[in-house]
């Protein structure tokens, strides 16, 4: 049985529909429950038509909201319960969450990918290496191989395309920014990039690095490919790829050799393309790839619609990921942060740790506000640059993390809540009270063998996030874990300026996504006003919020 969104997102006002799919068991009713955060908003039950059933839930008028659905099933002395979440806004580009497809074989064109992908909520899908060349990217056959030789279909691709449109997401192609065929480059060898001895820069033997300096005919030539793929593909974007590196070279443009800094020309590159893809009205979804962290100061601030970080060592440590994440939001200005950070695991290590390292970064990204590529294809996830060798999950972990993807859409005013400041580097430990957890491990920086309490607020709320660490070994991100040990009865001390109103909790870990109410008391002391609560587990994942009354105590 399943339970699902018709869309990976709905627009503002649109008809919101989820699918009841079952079993075939004699059902006889189904009682539908939405819910935002944890106030139910609307309730109705009706007799499952058949093994497929649409649930038409209305029109939802909020600007930004996310919403949880519970379907109670009965009949034949049974019961079952399914969850699922959707969400609304008034602007996709609000919040990215990214995906990837990269099989576009005939036999590909209806392998299952993109309903796997709307399931998993995921609104935005790069199309990894679907083009002829780099320097060429719609191909005029019908078939064709790529530079790494994979076989490509173009009505595949069309196809895929169109069907990410129908289901609520954006189809973004891929497309490195500097990156030409051998043949290319020898017929335009002043177009390139040179090293310091002179000698022209070619990753894996394969891609001649052009230059993509103000001017140089290779930036027009780009842009006029990016445009090609928007018009003949029906592309809604363009994810702007590097390879991180050179980050300094040489120009021969003007038959002499010019030493150029990329960081400088990199964001008048993200400029022009935005400047020309969107002439005629045209608004197109940018997204550019700072490789290893770079040159994310210069880029982040450009006319693109994400902080975009693909990350490697040496950011390899969980403290690193909530670095990545506070710097990109500083720089960007409010623009949704993406990690793509890989998890080699999946790949090399036991496929149950390999899960548990997924399931706390993923923790630990939403937690901070970002979102993580990870997911992809049908049933998917990334180990390493080459999005292609993907690693093929298993049908229950698939499951797993699914729910963790309705978990960050549920609770999606939380975690993308842009007026929350990440305060638990400055507000937990020493003499600092803001934060306690009175009775358990824990740390504000990702320690292994500790809870990590991640702290965000503003006037109105206050947001904990519990990353369970404690039995994990180490604070490699990328390392495979062994399940926590769950810390239970965990107590916790909140400073407020304010009265609470309400504090909730919820958790992807346990039998529900709802939230559950926590009884609380207040104390008051010399450092102020303290709420004080117990959690009775943390698995891997769970959060805490407390809503204020900010009207008592103000002046009138």
């Amino acid at each position: 049985m399943d339970l699902f969104p018709a869309k990976a997102q709905f627009h503002t006002g649109e008809p919101v529909d989820v699918i009841l799919e079952t079993d075939g068991e004699p059902w006889e009713r189904a009682e539908a429950a939405v819910f935002r955060l944890n106030e139910l908003v609307g309730r109705q039950s009706l007799r499952p038509a058949g093994p497929r059933t649409v649930l038409s839930l209305g029109c939802f008028d909020s600007p930004f909201a996310g919403y949880g659905v519970s379907v109670r099933l009965t009949g034949g002395g049974k019961t079952a319960v399914l969850e699922t979440a959707f969400d609304v806004t008034d602007s996709p580009k609000r919040t990215l969450r990214y995906g990837f497809v990269s099989d576009f074989t005939p036999a590909d064109a209806d392998n299952g990918a993109m309903d796997w992908l709307r399931k998993c909520h995921i609104n935005t899908v790069q199309f990894y290496d679907w083009s002829y060349r780099h320097d060429s990217l719609v191909s005029d056959s019908e078939t064709y191989r790529d530079m790494m030789g994979k076989e490509i279909s173009r009505p595949t691709v069309l196809g895929k395309v169109r069907r990410a449109k129908e289901l609520g997401m954006q189809p973004i192609a891929y497309g490195a920014v500097y990156a030409a065929s051998r043949e290319f480059f020898e017929q335009h060898p002043d177009w390139a990039f040179y090293t310091g001895a002179q000698q022209p820069f070619v990753f894996i033997d394969v891609f001649y690095i052009m230059n993509i300096q103000a001017g140089s005919p290779w930036r027009e030539h780009l842009i006029g490919e990016y445009q090609k793929a928007l018009e003949k593909m029906e592309f809604s974007g363009i994810h702007m790829d590097t390879y991180g590196f050179p980050k300094t070279a040489f120009s021969h443009l003007r038959k002499t050799s010019e030493w150029v800094r990329l960081d400088r020309e990199l964001p008048t590159l993200i400029e022009e393309t935005r400047e020309k893809l969107s002439r005629g009205g045209a608004d197109p979804c940018l997204i550019f790839n700072n490789v290893g962290n770079w040159p994310t100061r210069s880029t982040a601030a450009a006319p693109q619609d994400a902080v975009y970080i693909e990350v490697w060592e040496p950011y390899d440590r969980y403290c690193h990921i909530a670095r990545l994440i506070d710097d990109a939001k500083a720089a960007g200005g409010g623009k949704p942060v993406i990690l793509a950070a890989y998890l080699p695991p999946f790949r090399t290590g036991e496929r149950r740790q390999a899960m548990n390292a997924a399931r706390l970064l993923t923790a630990a990204i939403v937690s901070h506000g970002a979102t993580h590529l990870l997911l992809g294809e049908n049933r998917a996830v990334l180990t390493q640059g080459y999005y292609s060798d993907y690693a093929r999950l298993e049908e229950a972990d698939a499951g797993l993390l699914r729910r963790y993807y309705d978990f960050l859409v549920r609770y999606l005013e939380l975690f993308c809540d842009g007026e929350l400041e990440t305060v638990s580097m400055t507000h937990t430990g020493w003499d600092n009270d803001e934060y306690r957890c009175l009775n358990a491990p824990a740390s504000a920086w990702g320690e292994a063998g500790k809870l990590w309490m991640i702290a965000r607020e503003r006037k109105e709320r206050k947001l904990l996030a519990f990353v369970n660490l404690c039995g994990c070994g180490d604070d490699r991100w990328d390392w495979g874990k062994p399940t926590p040990a769950v810390q239970r009865g965990v107590r916790v001390q909140v400073q407020v300026d304010f009265p609470a109103t309400g504090v909730y909790t919820a958790s992807p870990d346990g039998p529900s996504l709802a939230a559950q109410e926590v009884p609380y008391s207040v104390e008051n002391s010399e450092k102020g006003c303290f709420v004080e609560f117990e959690l009775s587990g943390v698995e891997l994942w769970r959060i805490v919020w407390l809503d204020l009354d900010t009207q008592s105590g103000e002046e009138e």
